[in-house]
């Protein structure tokens, strides 16, 4: 079969409501990636022309252009490869791409650290209650679930759920019997649902909130951490 003939029996099965994923499993003679490039070309343009590319037109790097961007960096510092690119009108990669190949430079991620002293990692490994080594089954049992089951019922009372993902050292056999029988209520991995934001409050909604709203400009070291999470 042609290419040009695939394509219109990809559109078709498209239009039946099928998947991108579905089209390419049932075809599986394009990926699914293609057909999804299919489908944004049909809906931007009403046909599929691959004789020009699907978004924008690719930059040549000539030497003028080349220069430009070593200017910018000259006349305005360093900046992010993706501000550069948007002020240039191209593409983050095409910047990485002069970066790397015309200047020998690489693109660093700018990461901000807090002032940690030795009192303040020990504080935090305490608080974590979290053993020095690989998590099995066995201190998971003896170190971990005895802490969280008194932290539960002195923040929440006796009738608390417990919940835990999907890690191996909690699917254990002998860590889900001895949940079973010590923890008041808890929900096993057969009725866990991970994508549920209504089963999994913290990693949908309050570690996004307090990250969201803090002022992270503000946080210099352990005591201001915990002062700009209090003021969430």
């Amino acid at each position: 079969m042609k290419s040009k003939d695939i394509r219109k029996v990809v559109l078709r099965m498209a239009h039946d409501g099928m998947s991108s994923l579905q089209i390419a499993k049932l075809r599986k003679v394009v990926s699914e990636r293609t057909v999804r490039r299919w489908q944004h070309l049909y809906r931007s343009t009403d046909t599929i022309d691959l004789k020009t590319p699907a978004d924008r037109p690719r930059i040549i790097l000539t030497k003028r252009f080349i220069r430009k961007v070593k200017n910018r960096f000259i006349y305005k510092g360093p900046q992010s490869a993706r501000k550069l690119a948007n002020s240039l009108g191209i593409s983050k990669e095409t910047i990485g791409r002069i970066i790397h190949e015309d200047f020998h430079l690489h693109v660093y991620r700018v990461t901000i650290e807090s002032n940690l002293n030795d009192e303040h990692k020990q504080r935090r490994e305490s608080f974590t209650y979290w053993p020095n080594e690989t998590l099995t089954h066995e201190n998971y049992i003896e170190t971990v679930l005895p802490h969280a089951r008194a932290e539960g019922q002195l923040l929440l009372g006796d009738g608390f759920i417990y919940q835990q993902d999907n890690a191996t050292s909690h699917k254990d056999k002998h860590s889900i019997a001895w949940i079973k029988k010590i923890f008041p209520r808890f929900i096993d991995d057969k009725e866990w649902s991970p994508n549920s934001p209504d089963h999994n409050v913290l990693d949908y909604y309050v570690w996004d909130a307090i990250g969201h709203n803090m002022h992270w400009n503000k946080v210099k070291s352990y005591d201001s951490l915990i002062d700009e999470i209090k003021k969430v």
